[in-house]
């Protein structure tokens, strides 16, 4: 028999949401890969997001943060991972500084962003906070996965959406090599400076 509380899923759903909608890698990406490649790139980058962080939930609800503890090196291991890719990307969007050169850089593809979710300690902490404060939200257990998953999952997809629109705002007066420059400069520098605080952290 199913049984869901209601109210503290009406709580996890709003929980989802600010989660999914606040700044981070996956909404910056958006929104920088909508200025760069318009609104059709970003889909690929929000599959990614849907798929990598609905997996990371389920290896979270199944004890992947219990095996992280007990593994030191792996954690270390998948933060290197993250650090190097948020360098890479920076690098790239700052290489794509005018509109002449964007054949330089090129939107994520849906395997390369599904990865990084694990690597994405904003990721983590949504995950290991869902485990802590939403266990016990409906039963049996597989019904609450299914609902953890898919709130999460259309959460993402909408945040990824209102950034990415933003963006496509943004595009037309960015459409000056100029200013283009200094929005991808400064993108870029965004998230090598994210890589270089995870890695004094």
């Amino acid at each position: 028999m199913v049984e869901i509380e209601w109210i503290k899923f009406a709580t996890f759903v709003w929980f989802a949401w600010i989660g999914s909608v606040t700044p981070g890698p996956n909404n910056a990406v958006a929104l920088s890969t909508a200025v760069n490649f318009g609104l059709r790139a970003v889909a690929p980058h929000s599959l990614g997001v849907a798929i990598g962080f609905s997996s990371l939930l389920l290896a979270a609800g199944l004890g992947a943060l219990t095996l992280l503890a007990a593994v030191p090196a792996l954690g270390s291991a998948l933060k290197l991972f993250g650090i190097l890719y948020l360098c890479w990307l920076g690098l790239q969007l700052i290489r794509s500084g005018r509109v002449v050169e964007r054949c330089v850089a090129r939107p994520p593809r849906w395997f390369e962003t599904a990865a990084f979710q694990y690597a994405n300690p904003k990721a983590w902490v949504l995950a290991a906070a869902t485990v802590g404060a939403y266990h016990g939200m409906a039963t049996p257990p597989w019904v609450e996965q299914v609902l953890i998953v898919l709130t999460f999952a259309a959460s993402c997809a909408f945040a990824n959406l209102i950034w990415a629109l933003a963006g496509m705002r943004l595009k037309r007066w960015l459409s000056v090599d100029s200013r283009l420059r200094v929005f991808n400069s400064l993108s870029g520098a965004t998230l090598i400076a994210t890589a270089f605080w995870l890695w004094a952290g």
